[in-house]
């Protein structure tokens, strides 16, 4: 399918398309940076959409795409060839506390909806036949934390708290975070609250949105599952009054 003047290869075109809406008409990833190539982190990047978002607004970026979905991962692989996308390095590898392997649960099939939620959490979509348990590669957030980042972007499917805290005393090294976040009672550990605790010790100020609104921890519909959506920026402290009363 081509979208946004690029050539995608994808599994599932309902997913594909929800996707490519959110990122390149929303603007989901959106920021604004005067570095002319800045660093971004992509982790659960996909089949790439968020990649070649970022690589059209600023050409000059340097990408870090990580997918842990083996056939996920080659269509990544596949769609930054296609578009002849430089400065993009392309790792099969999960986030997680610790390094070394994971077991990852994938939809079997493409049409299935389980495609829509691969994850290295058992999500209540992943109790059926149609789901693959695999090995990946895992890798820790705090090794590729190694200089200054201008974007970190993740969408690890409940991974968030976990991945953030191991990585806690290299956060300072990062000037914004775009997340989603996923949440379950199957994974309590995933905490909204921890998570947002661990992105203001680091000295970013969160800002949490449900379906669209910003909206306080107090009053957070927690559906099973629930999702929201978490940005994070390194403000002066002019621009935090401006978010707090604003």
């Amino acid at each position: 399918m081509e979208y946004a003047g690029y050539r995608f290869g994808y599994r599932n075109q309902d997913e594909f398309t929800r996707i490519c809406q959110d990122v390149f008409d929303g603007h989901e990833y959106g920021f604004a940076t005067r570095e002319r190539s800045p660093l971004i982190v992509d982790a659960g990047a996909h089949v790439g959409v968020a990649t070649h978002y970022f690589k059209r607004r600023y050409p000059g970026a340097r990408v870090l795409a990580y997918e842990a979905n083996p056939v996920t991962f080659r269509l990544l692989q596949q769609n930054i060839a296609r578009n002849q996308l430089d400065g993009v390095v392309a790792t099969q590898a999960a986030l997680a506390p610790e390094p070394g392997e994971i077991t990852f649960y994938a939809a079997a099939g493409d049409d299935e909806p389980g495609a829509w939620g691969d994850s290295a959490i058992r999500q209540p979509w992943h109790e059926n036949e149609v789901t693959a348990a695999v090995r990946v590669p895992a890798v820790t957030l705090s090794s590729i934390l190694t200089e200054p980042v201008d974007l970190l972007k993740l969408d690890i499917e409940g991974m968030e708290t976990a991945v953030l805290a191991e990585a806690a005393p290299h956060l300072s090294l990062v000037k914004r975070v775009v997340l989603e976040f996923h949440g379950t009672k199957r994974n309590p550990d995933n905490s909204i609250n921890r998570l947002i605790e661990v992105l203001r010790e680091a000295g970013l100020t969160p800002e949490i949105r449900q379906f669209g609104e910003v909206i306080a921890i107090p009053h957070i519909q927690r559906d099973d599952p629930y999702w929201l959506m978490v940005r994070a920026e390194r403000l002066n402290g002019l621009q935090r009054l401006w978010r707090m009363f604003g």
